[in-house]
């Protein structure tokens, strides 16, 4: 069964409630005899109950293939190069970040059946992690979450618990420490062979005198365990992303503007500019890249700010950036590269440079179909050698109401920055600001399930390829 568990704080004084904490835990009938306890299905009352439990079944499902999507993206990872440069400035190395601790289980620590308390466990899981990870950031750093607790075996009174910790990697202003507990009784003691009796991955954050996140260094692996802790760091960090919409299962916040002709330039211009305000952000991280015969491909790019993830997608084309261009702005031909967008027309051609498009997209996870209308917005580049943008988002038309037969989402900000590389080939990147409508296209790709963006990505570098000069005129 899945238990729910929720914290939060009261302030007394003001009655104001924040919440703490949210976990999912597991739990299993341990049956007297041979046979499993069959429990009891869940009554399902409210509405919000039948939500909780199929977002439960989902869950579920994500546990249960974790185990191979982690050993997949382990496999994909190893294909790289090593992932630090070792003339890379700023880097450090994990080994001063190894703590271990000892702990005697006591009657005290254990239920009347003389088994350790979980939680007493994960107790001493945190505190010897939080060691670790002060040694990489010089300062108290704080809890954020926490990636799977696994018990794997019982531990009783009597037994010493050996807690091994070690920082794995970090990702800008994170870091994942890795802690290994293993247990043994007296005879196993003498004889140093432990029971490896459970393992999770404690993530932080660190703040400085102004309460300001700190950034962490870039880890350098050393070793050969080195390296297998910090590609296993980056498939789990992977892995999070994808569960995160499982998780949280946000509602939508409408964002959309008002589509408003007398205000076109503001709306154009303001479209345009936070497509390359997004792309100029730091801390972008990859996710996940594809190789071809000629190196790498496709890149993967993600950044998270303050629960919002956005994507950057990257990918190498030979053919002229003029091409792409023209044939990335017409959204009318999307459906032939596009597996998710099932049909595009054009419903008001503003200008030579704007139009607003109204698309349906294909079914995912068993819901309604969704559409959108959209602001697509491009500009050519005053001079040779600069960057094309083809920049999207939602706008609001009255003429154009949302229809029962589809879910009406929304895209905050996307679009395409294409840059020549040569006078024969370019680079086309593909940026979207993920609202909560669209995530469940991104959320199995992130989580490492699916190659849905790899394929798209793959796709639209076929369409452009097949595509050649005398075709982009009989398509113009």
């Amino acid at each position: 069964m899945e238990i729910s568990i929720k914290v939060t704080v009261e302030d007394m004084l003001t009655s104001t409630e924040k919440l703490v904490s949210v976990a999912f835990s597991t739990f299993v009938a341990k049956p007297i005899g041979k046979e499993k306890i069959q429990l009891k299905p869940v009554t399902l009352l409210t509405e919000q109950d039948h939500v909780e439990h199929n977002l439960a079944s989902e869950r579920r499902k994500v546990r249960l293939q974790h185990e191979d999507t982690f050993k997949n993206l382990m496999k994909e990872g190893g294909k790289f190069d090593n992932p630090i440069c070792d003339d890379e400035e700023g880097t450090v190395s994990t080994r001063g970040t190894s703590v271990q601790s000892i702990e005697l289980v006591l009657p005290p620590h254990a239920n009347h059946h003389g088994n350790t308390f979980g939680g007493q466990i994960m107790a001493w899981m945190e505190a010897v992690a939080t060691i670790s990870a002060s040694r990489l950031c010089r300062a108290h750093p704080v809890l954020k979450s926490v990636d799977m607790f696994k018990f794997r075996g019982p531990s009783t009174v009597g037994d010493r618990l050996v807690f091994n910790a070690i920082v794995n990697n970090t990702f800008q202003t994170c870091v994942e420490v890795g802690v290994r507990v293993e247990a043994f009784d007296c005879q196993e003691w003498s004889e140093s062979r432990g029971r490896h009796i459970n393992s999770a991955f404690l993530i932080y954050n660190a703040v400085d005198d102004k309460e300001e996140l700190i950034t962490f260094p870039k880890i350098k692996p050393m070793s050969k365990d080195d390296f297998r802790r910090y590609r296993g760091a980056l498939a789990r960090k992977r892995i999070r992303l994808g569960r995160k919409y499982v998780i949280s299962h946000k509602e939508e916040v409408p964002l959309c503007i008002h589509w408003d002709i007398g205000n076109q330039v503001s709306l154009s211009n303001g479209n345009v500019e936070a497509l390359k305000s997004l792309a100029a952000r730091s801390g972008w991280e990859v996710t996940s890249a594809v190789e071809d015969v000629g190196g790498i491909q496709i890149k993967i790019y993600t950044l998270e700010e303050h629960d919002i993830l956005s994507v950057w997608v990257e990918k190498h084309v030979k053919r002229p950036a003029h091409l792409a261009y023209h044939l990335l702005s017409n959204f009318t031909k999307r459906p032939l590269w596009d597996p998710h967008c099932t049909s595009c027309e054009v419903i008001d051609c503003v200008s030579e440079d704007d139009q607003i498009y109204y698309i349906t997209c294909s079914v995912v996870n068993n819901d309604k179909p969704k559409d959108l209308v959209v602001l697509v917005s491009r500009r050519r580049p005053l001079e040779d050698g600069h960057t094309y943008v083809v920049a999207v988002r939602s706008v609001i038309l009255p003429s154009v109401p949302p229809s029962p037969q589809y879910v009406r989402s929304e895209i905050t900000c996307a679009g395409f920055l294409i840059h020549a590389s040569d006078s024969s080939s370019c680079t086309v990147s593909y940026f979207n600001q993920i609202s909560a409508s669209i995530l469940p296209y991104f959320a199995g790709n992130l989580g490492g399930w699916s190659k849905s963006i790899e394929e798209t990505a793959a796709s639209c570098i076929q369409f452009i390829e097949s595509t050649n000069d005398d075709g982009l005129i009989s398509i113009l």
